[in-house]
């Protein structure tokens, strides 16, 4: 009977999965699911990305998974509302720090506040590489999963930025400045992957020198378009 009996226990254990839920606290686990979900997200796609595959990857049950966050969508949109949070305290500070200084301030001053944060983040190591690239592929994932996440997440902040703006130049400028913010958003999406475009293009003669350099650039490029739509 005791053989019987250890091969219906570890009968259990194989069906029940990798990791039982109570080996790591609910903090850790539910850490690990989101940083490795992460990473296959990034790598491969919201459509790419299975539940069965981010469980293995991160050697838990699948169970587990769907225990803490229900459905493939809950946890794509928890991964982008863990990593935008730190991003908008950032750009807060920076934004508050900006209008201590009074009015002694330029609409390129805002748009360096919105954009600073984003690109620090991405030169912060391999966690955030994953979520800048992750915010890359914005754009090529299924509707139904972006525009939520976009209302949620994305269009505040953006709506926030368009009124500093237009406080800056004047809300008779709403039309460029509206337009000029899609276009940066639009930037900011494609230079998140981390390709050297302007390297390819130039053989190799023209870099970037650092993120401040690239931020310099974009910053005064937006500055000008927005300029030239008035």
């Amino acid at each position: 009977m005791s053989g019987l009996k250890a091969g219906a226990e570890k009968k259990q254990v194989s069906r029940l999965g990798r990791r039982r839920f109570s080996e790591l606290g609910e903090v850790e686990n539910k850490e690990l699911i989101l940083n490795e979900a992460e990473k296959l997200f990034a790598m491969q796609g919201y459509l790419g990305t299975s539940l069965k595959q981010i469980a293995l990857q991160a050697n838990v049950t699948q169970a587990l998974i769907t225990y803490y966050y229900g459905t493939k969508q809950n946890l794509f949109l928890e991964i982008y509302r863990r990593g935008l949070a730190d991003i908008a305290r950032n750009r807060q500070q920076y934004l508050d720090d900006l209008k201590a200084r009074g009015s002694d301030y330029e609409i390129s001053d805002i748009i360096r506040t919105y954009l600073k944060p984003q690109f620090e983040h991405r030169d912060g190591g391999e966690a955030w590489k994953y979520f800048a690239r992750l915010q890359s592929r914005l754009v090529s994932e299924p509707d139904e999963v972006t525009v939520p996440l976009r209302k949620e997440l994305y269009d505040e902040a953006i709506k926030a930025y368009i009124e500093e703006m237009m406080a800056c130049e004047g809300k008779e400028h709403r039309v460029a400045i509206s337009w000029g913010t899609v276009f940066m958003i639009s930037m900011i999406l494609y230079m998140l992957r981390g390709v050297d475009r302007i390297g390819e293009l130039t053989d190799g003669s023209i870099h970037a020198e650092s993120e401040d350099d690239m931020i310099e650039k974009m910053t005064l490029f937006i500055a000008g378009g927005i300029n030239a739509l008035k």
